[in-house]
């Protein structure tokens, strides 16, 4: 608006032609303005937790109106791969889940990112890069495969973050994509309270008679329900934090991403993870993330960066600090 009120003033003051006159514009000649792009906020560092506001792309006016902390990819580089982009850009362009606390969690007021966000920020500084994040949700009941459809399949990214490998990965079909090297490993963790307190292995759990609050449908109810263990189960692993404190439970077994947001929501909680516990091999998954089948080069970047992260240590940091524990690769 200021440029075009100085442009209509600048004319006005060459059509009257006073003292002050300037010289008259040639024929021909147009004004114009120059184009600006406004994606999204330049979110700077802040100091400790704040929790976020609510986010939800279906009912957010900014983000339904186009307001995305994603720039627009030049024309001449949308055919080129990913390396390429990255390199020509000096940025790259990444998808992540914005719920999948504690590997990335998005809100316009929203710090810290994320696990998976810190991680590939450490990559892109290396680089002298910046980072442009399209937020997706894997969470709907029709699992991750329209995350992926409306994102890296469509080419907006190069990278989707916050994958598991299974063994099983049905979520791949379709979509062409390849892992890149682990990581880090997570899985279901013990917790105590109270008079399971100071319990170390399941089996104490099973051999002192504790109730084990759990996630029905998941990999450890199946566990628990095939062994002879006493358990009460319930529909999430929020559900299993909430059972815990109000008493119902004094023993779980839970995601361990899960206790890294308890610990956030929930600071005046007794319970605890156990110390050292390290998942069963059938309840522990490795962390991983997923890039397009032809872009070998770019894959081979990111698993160089990858492993050199955890060789020195960079990724246990950044894990921890998160208050979730750092289980290696396996």
């Amino acid at each position: 608006l200021d440029r075009f009120l100085y442009c209509l003033a600048l004319t006005a003051m060459t059509l009257t032609a006073g003292p002050w006159s300037v010289a008259p514009v040639r024929a021909g000649d147009i004004f114009e303005l120059q184009p600006e792009y406004v994606y999204g906020r330049n979110r700077k560092p802040r100091m400790g937790y704040r929790k976020p506001e609510v986010f939800e792309p279906l009912s957010d006016q900014f983000y339904q109106s186009g307001y995305r902390d994603f720039p627009p990819i030049p024309d001449e580089l949308k055919t080129v791969d990913a390396m390429t982009r990255s390199e020509k850009m000096g940025r790259m362009l990444i998808c992540a889940d914005g719920w999948f606390w504690p590997f990335s969690r998005t809100a316009r007021k929203n710090e810290p990112a994320g696990i998976d966000i810190e991680i590939m920020q450490a990559i892109a500084k290396r680089k002298g890069w910046e980072l442009s994040i399209m937020w997706a949700n894997t969470g709907t009941r029709f699992g991750q495969g329209p995350a992926f459809h409306a994102t890296i399949d469509r080419g907006v990214c190069d990278v989707f973050v916050g994958l598991t490998v299974t063994g099983e990965d049905q979520h791949l079909t379709g979509h062409a994509m390849l892992f890149t090297v682990p990581y880090m490993s997570s899985g279901f963790v013990l917790v105590t309270q109270g008079e399971a307190r100071g319990t170390k292995t399941m089996d104490e759990v099973k051999a002192r008679g504790l109730t084990l609050g759990v996630p029905v449908y998941s990999p450890i109810y199946r566990y628990v329900q095939a062994n002879g263990f006493k358990y009460e189960g319930f529909f999430q692993n929020h559900q299993v934090v909430e059972a815990l404190l109000e008493n119902k439970v004094q023993a779980a077994m839970i995601w361990a991403g899960t206790v890294s947001k308890a610990r956030l929501e929930h600071p005046e909680a007794e319970f605890e993870m156990v110390k050292g516990y390290v998942p069963m091999d059938e309840m522990r998954w490795n962390s991983v993330w997923g890039v397009k089948e032809k872009e070998t080069g770019f894959l081979k970047f990111l698993n160089e960066e990858l492993s050199l992260m955890v060789k020195s240590g960079e990724v246990r940091r950044i894990v921890e600090r998160y208050g979730m524990p750092y289980l290696p690769p396996f």
